[in-house]
């Protein structure tokens, strides 16, 4: 990293962006006037959303926040990559019963308007994203309230007790306030589709909050929290306001480091950006489980033909690929699965040998014009050709300032152009494709993550579910056997034996379903291989690269934990520090 001195002058760089961004002038100056760390800093982040565009309603997609959620509402638990568990937070305390999930509310939990966060509160929360199609429903009869502290998930027969832990405590955030959104529940009674469609379209902006901040102002440019004093974790903060700067794609908040406008961020960066960052600035790096892949329009009459998806496969070289973006934070899946990298030969053993890798750092361009041959294909000069002469166009659309994305995108559609596809970028806003393009499948080949990420990524159900039934996205790629709600139908799918002769013929709904009723790990062992194998051959979703997530901290005007520290192992580092005490203002 480069020297780079920071005195007042980068009090004066924060100063000048939070005038502009519409902060009071006594928070601007803070930093100036010198901190006495008592608490009259303010830590600046970022978002790559509009603020003023952002809500908070879990259940609709469109415009969810990206990062201000995590400090104005608390998470049930917090899953920590270094000790494998979660660590609790809103919810206390769970244990398994005779056919039942306990969880006990922390006591002193306040919304901002004076009121108790209570087990109906989280109640709601449950059974909003049970009546919405969540996993949750899949293994639970009920969501009952015992007391103002205690909530009973009534569990429905037999559940593997890793999936109840992750669907019922990891990433949950105790955004929806019985009083206001429990009407919602009781509508689903009278009419459940009318209460679909209105909770998934309500844009959650004038926010009650339960968190330690609460929302201060609102503009273009920023959004502005304020610390709340009564919250139970209020007196870790020695600093009063958290600023999130709108800045549009990952080469603008690199300058943003670098002209020491930020304290804390979550991006991707490559080595030479990191090298150079202001000295100061201390990365920490946390296990992505989650990845650049393509996603394909399964109605499309080429990305549709697993015949074009087998061959797209063996075309593209993976480590080029990651050298391309930056190989210090990226890695090439081993096989193109439904697992991550890291998990795939733990859970897939003696017939890890057995799956198609499609060549992690070769184009097998033979097998690829072999399978497209075989399906009817033909050349047309240098270009690929159906059987009724349609060109083979496999445009890809990526947001537009994801850098690593857009370098994987252009790498790609190069070896794609190169074989005989035809192929282009097609970069758009990420608002744009997150809440209409995806949704909407209006797409045909588009960048899209190929894990859940996170913790449960780790277990093979989630990670499978993700590309076979439910993409976390919202992507509606119309994949047969895909839930409803991303354009399938719970369909069966016919893929060659793993054995090497014949056919099978399976249905993931079903069989992914049977992995969460057990907790025998023979089966979830023989589940997770013959799922893993459906995705391996026809590829609902093509991985391409895994990734360590990035976080980037200050440490001239702020404390911060070791490198590497346990408390750090979490997403995302920057906002649950805050929380911890860990990051604190002594400027």
């Amino acid at each position: 990293m480069t020297n780079n001195n920071r005195g007042c002058a980068s009090h004066i760089d924060r100063r000048a962006f939070l005038q502009v961004a519409g902060a009071s002038s006594a928070v601007a100056l803070a930093g100036c006037t010198g901190g006495n760390g008592t608490g009259d800093g303010t830590h600046v982040s970022y978002t790559n959303q509009v603020p003023t565009k952002i809500q908070y309603n879990p259940l609709n997609p469109t415009s969810y926040s990206q990062y201000s959620h995590y400090l104005l509402f608390d998470r049930f638990a917090n899953f920590n990559f270094a000790k494998g568990e979660f660590i609790p937070y809103l919810i206390q305390n769970w244990e398994f019963g005779d056919g039942t999930f306990e969880m006990t509310v922390r006591d002193g939990v306040t919304w901002e308007d004076g009121d108790d966060v209570t087990a109906g509160d989280v109640a709601t929360q449950l059974r909003l994203a049970r009546l919405t199609g969540g996993t949750i429903d899949q293994f639970t009869d009920s969501v009952e309230v015992a007391d103002d502290r205690t909530v009973v998930l009534e569990l429905a027969g037999d559940v593997n007790p890793r999936i109840v832990e992750f669907n019922a405590l990891g990433q949950r955030f105790m955004t929806l306030k019985e009083s206001e959104f429990g009407k919602y529940v009781e509508m689903f009674e009278d009419d459940a589709e009318k209460a679909q469609s209105e909770i998934q379209s309500h844009a959650y902006k004038d926010v009650t909050a339960n968190g330690p901040f609460t929302v201060a102002e609102r503009g273009n440019q920023q959004i502005l929290l304020e610390k709340r004093d009564d919250h139970p974790d209020s007196g870790n903060i020695n600093f009063d306001q958290v600023a999130f700067r709108y800045l549009d794609g990952n080469t603008a908040v690199h300058q943003a480091i670098g002209a020491n406008e930020l304290d804390s961020v979550m991006v991707f960066a490559p080595p030479n950006v990191v090298n150079n960052f202001p000295d100061h600035i201390r990365m920490e790096t946390i296990p992505g489980k989650v990845g650049y892949g393509l996603i394909p329009q399964h109605d499309h009459e080429h990305t549709g033909d697993r015949a074009v998806r087998q061959a797209i496969a063996h075309v593209l070289d993976r480590e080029t690929i990651v050298k391309n973006v930056g190989e210090t934070l990226k890695q090439a899946p081993p096989l193109p699965v439904g697992i991550p990298s890291d998990d795939q030969e733990r859970w897939l053993g003696d017939a890890y040998d057995s799956f198609e890798d499609y060549g992690v750092n070769e184009r097998q361009t033979d097998d690829a014009e072999q399978i497209l041959l075989d399906a009817g294909y033909s050349k047309d000069g240098d270009t690929w050709v159906d059987g009724s002469g349609n060109v083979v166009e496999l445009p890809i659309t990526v947001p537009s300032g994801w850098t690593d994305w857009v370098t994987a995108t252009q790498t790609i559609v190069d070896q794609l152009n190169d074989f005989g596809f035809e192929s282009q970028v097609d970069s758009r806003n990420f608002s744009a494709l997150n809440g209409t393009v995806w949704p909407n499948g209006d797409f045909i080949l588009s960048a899209g993550g190929w894990l859940p990420g996170g913790g449960r990524a780790s277990f093979p159900y989630f990670s499978l579910h993700h590309q076979l039934l439910e993409h976390y996205r919202g992507f509606t790629y119309n994949y047969t056997p895909a839930n409803e709600n991303r354009g399938g139908s719970n369909g069966d799918v016919t893929v060659p034996s793993r054995t090497g002769s014949g056919t099978m013929t399976v249905n993931p709904n079903d069989r992914l379903e049977e992995l969460s009723e057990t907790s025998d790990e023979a089966t979830t062992r023989e589940i997770s291989i013959e799922q893993a194998w459906v995705t391996n051959v026809d590829l609902p979703v093509i991985p391409v690269m895994e990734k360590q997530e990035q976080a980037f901290l200050a440490t001239d005007e702020w404390s911060v934990p070791e490198q590497g520290s346990d408390v750090s192992q979490v997403r995302w580092p920057h906002l649950w520090l805050i929380r911890q005490g860990e990051l604190q203002y002594d400027g």
